[in-house]
């Protein structure tokens, strides 16, 4: 924990644009985490969810499909600065930038795909 603790120090320090691509990933995993649970209606026993590409690709799902959604967004944003976090202090900061310029892209994808979710719903 000490060694986590340090690591955000020397990049508050050294590195203050990653700093900002771990803040911008933590507010894109809390808009992920949020989306799904304001817009989940408990009294309906299933949702509309998409599993695949055939036909319209919609169907009627069980309601944890959308709480599958907030496990995704606190691995990204928990998790995976963390991640980056060590990798800025094992690796350098070019693959610490790159791990969190694909955790956004993931959370930006998951983002879209839910929003056309809840929008056919």
């Amino acid at each position: 924990m000490k060694d986590l603790a340090t690591d955000f120090k020397t990049i508050f320090k050294k590195d203050r644009g990653l700093f900002v691509w771990m803040f911008v990933q933590f507010a894109l995993s809390g808009w992920l985490f949020l989306l799904p649970l304001l817009n989940l209606d408990p009294s309906k026993p299933k949702v509309w969810a998409r599993y695949s590409d055939i036909s319209n690709g919609y169907a009627a799902g069980d309601w944890y499909y959308f709480i599958s959604f907030s496990i995704l967004a606190v691995t990204l944003g928990i998790g995976h600065i963390l991640i980056s976090a060590r990798l800025y202090t094992k690796r350098g900061k070019d693959i610490a930038r790159l791990f969190l310029g694909v955790s956004m892209a993931i959370a930006i994808i998951a983002i879209h795909f839910l929003m056309s979710i809840i929008g056919e719903g």
